[in-house]
């Protein structure tokens, strides 16, 4: 999920929904509207595919559930726009990204990596933004959790407090969410078993 950096900051909103638009919007408005989302069609102009009418209506209304990974919500603020010689999918949004407002971390920095901090309330933000925007797929959540490495004692790994408490915050939300009205029908918790990434190996898990 992404939230203004300056909340009272028109520049900063605008950035928030651009950014949504652009990482989660790209993919589900072509599925549920037929057609990337405007905002990217204006800022990103003839680099963007276009849909046929033929490709529209095949892929309008063509999801059968939503798989949705989630992980952590960052702060959006306006930034000025990319040179026109060097255009990429990152700069194309015209948003800074960052997880931190006048040195104060959105929620709970990850041990394995300063790149993750965790934030909770945004799972429900996120699931009430699709509900509203997105005609409340059926959604499954694919993905949640903390990785953590896998070099404890098996007596410290076993007094994992830091992450029951983030699965319980993330549930909690989850549970605020489907009383909201959010079509979540399922929940899987990353990773059950040691997990393989593609850049880092076998080197998190839970067990």
């Amino acid at each position: 999920m992404v939230c203004p950096l300056n909340e009272t900051s028109d520049l900063d909103q605008a950035a928030a929904k651009r950014a949504f638009q652009f990482f989660v919007g790209w993919f589900l408005d072509p599925l549920v509207y037929g057609e990337y989302p405007t905002i990217m069609r204006e800022l990103v102009g003839d680099r963007l595919p276009k849909f046929t009418p033929q490709e529209s209506d095949l892929v309008k209304g063509s999801l059968d559930f939503l798989g949705l990974n989630y992980y952590v919500t960052q702060y959006a603020s306006d930034a000025p726009p990319p040179p026109q010689t060097q255009p990429s999918v990152l700069t194309d949004p015209g948003v800074t990204l960052g997880y931190y407002r006048n040195g104060v971390p959105i929620g709970v920095e990850a041990s394995i990596s300063p790149s993750f901090v965790y934030y909770p309330p945004g799972f429900r933000q996120i699931l009430n933004h699709i509900k509203d925007n997105y005609q409340n797929p059926l959604t499954y959540i694919t993905e949640n959790g903390v990785a953590d490495y896998g070099n404890l004692t098996v007596a410290n790994a076993l007094a994992d407090n830091g992450r029951i408490q983030n699965h319980c915050s993330h549930l909690s939300c989850l549970k605020c969410s489907i009383e909201d009205g959010c079509n979540v029908a399922g929940y899987f918790a990353w990773s059950l078993m040691d997990n393989y990434e593609f850049g880092n190996g076998y080197t998190s898990g839970l067990v």
